[in-house]
């Protein structure tokens, strides 16, 4: 009886079945064989070895020109120099005319220029930079963080334009209390509710030149009126 002629692949498997979805088989030549991770959630697969993964990041863009070159160039790409900002309104909903909202636009925007882009940097509380500045740090530390975490400051001492002022957060000091393991409702210093929302962070105070052996304070996301703490 003849044989009906059939495609076959490098291993003699008929082409349609060697076609299919075979994302659990042991793949050409067995190389995939003894590859069986564990099917974990991203926090059950990175937050037991995270800290010291980033310290790793960390130490390497620090003291490894070509990854302190490319954090530098993928600040540059998304940033850029400046980082203005362009206010649109929804001007009907607003109940103002055309004409009215783009007055409004240009005074929203040299108000913002004027508090964001200062030359002593009165956005941060430190007053070590501006908004670009901010910005540009951000990109920087999520490129091998992760994260980045910035928290406002009401500062009733200022004299500027605003008294909300912000200051940066460090990631390393975002974590679970005595740096343990943390469980269902606090993982990695983020203290989250049965619905997985971030209700507080737990920080480590500065205690240089020690390196996060201080007390730890429970910041909570927002404020009793809703603004954020």
């Amino acid at each position: 009886m003849k044989r009906t002629p059939v495609l076959i692949d490098v291993n003699g498997v008929p082409l349609r079945e060697s076609l299919s979805y075979n994302g659990g088989g042991a793949g050409f030549g067995g190389q995939m064989a003894e590859w069986l991770p564990p099917a974990q959630s991203a926090d059950a697969a990175l937050l037991p070895a995270l800290r010291l993964g980033n310290a790793r990041a960390d130490d390497l863009v620090r003291n490894n020109g070509i990854a302190a070159n490319a954090v530098a160039l993928h600040k540059d790409h998304i940033v850029g120099h400046m980082f203005l900002i362009s206010y649109r309104p929804n001007w009907r909903w607003l109940g103002m005319r055309e004409t009215a909202a783009k007055s409004f636009v240009d005074e929203v925007e040299a108000a913002w220029s004027e508090y964001a882009e200062g030359m002593s940097g009165e956005i941060d509380v430190e007053e070590k930079r501006t908004f670009t500045e901010f910005i540009r740090e951000g990109v920087g530390v999520h490129a091998f963080n992760g994260e980045i975490f910035v928290q406002p400051v009401w500062d009733t001492e200022s004299t500027q334009l605003f008294r909300t002022r912000f200051k940066a957060v460090s990631p390393k000091r975002v974590d679970t209390p005595g740096h343990g393991m943390g469980n269902r409702f606090l993982r990695a210093g983020v203290e989250v509710d049965r619905y997985g929302r971030a209700v507080a962070y737990h920080i480590c105070e500065d205690d240089f030149p020690r390196s996060g052996s201080g007390r730890w304070e429970r910041i909570p996301r927002e404020l009793p009126t809703g603004r954020p703490a």
